[in-house]
């Protein structure tokens, strides 16, 4: 009887808790969509969405971009989101990718006013461009480099060739040779920027543009160099 009185309480509470999961209900996974949108660009909004086992078929394709239709809507997505419809064709899907090359990557090589020339590497992030460069201004007395990370965002396409961007970077530049580019010392200092470009698609592989840009140590003396660049872009 003396280990029934101990045992009690808990035989009680383990049969609560049977009872409260066998009535609580298990929370559903959140279900994915996939947007199409309503042109072949990313500067077009989404106007449909579809759940990854929606079967869809492509009835054109322009660049990089098809358009996809279930038979009563259809819209545009770019061929490296096709994986994510469970139903589409494998073999279809390759064939569409291969055909669509090149994709969203970007090699840039810059040549600035600033007697400055710099390499980056673009590539998409969150429905952007992230950008990562490296920049050199060798000459003499003047030399100065930069590491720098930023962001590049289209704001118009008037034409399938032709596209409007701001960018945003923040980087960290080493002045050379006793110079003040940047900074009266010689020590390392943070640098923002911000600029706007004009890029025209040349080729299939090649985008040439130009970039205005202002750029300011960020320290207490704030110094700031505005330049124009040539930029070269091989799209990968």
């Amino acid at each position: 009887m003396q280990a029934i009185r101990l045992f009690s309480p808990l035989l009680t509470l383990l049969i609560a808790t049977g009872i409260t999961l066998g009535v609580v209900k298990p929370v559903a996974a959140e279900q994915v969509y996939i947007g199409l949108r309503n042109g072949p660009s990313e500067a077009f909004p989404v106007i449909y969405e579809v759940t990854p086992y929606r079967r869809l078929e492509v009835v054109a394709r322009r660049g990089s971009w098809v358009k996809a239709t279930d038979g009563r809507n259809s819209g545009w997505l770019h061929v490296d989101d096709l994986h994510l419809l469970e139903t589409f064709p494998r073999d279809e899907l390759w064939k569409l990718v291969n055909d669509a090359r090149p994709g969203k990557n970007r090699l840039e090589v810059t040549l600035s006013t600033a007697s400055a020339y710099s390499v980056g590497w673009l590539f998409p992030v969150l429905g952007e461009y992230g950008s990562v460069r490296y920049t050199r201004a060798p000459e003499g007395d003047s030399a100065w480099s930069m590491l720098d990370v930023g962001i590049v965002t289209q704001f118009a396409q008037p034409a399938d060739y032709l596209t409007f961007s701001w960018s945003a970077f923040a980087g960290y530049a080493q002045s050379e040779r006793g110079n003040t580019h940047w900074s009266d010392t010689a020590e390392p200092v943070w640098v923002g920027a911000v600029g706007v470009e004009s890029m025209w698609r040349v080729a299939r592989y090649f985008d040439f543009g130009a970039r205005g840009e202002v750029g300011t140590a960020l320290d207490s003396e704030m110094t700031t160099h505005r330049s124009m660049s040539l930029v070269w872009r091989l799209r990968l």
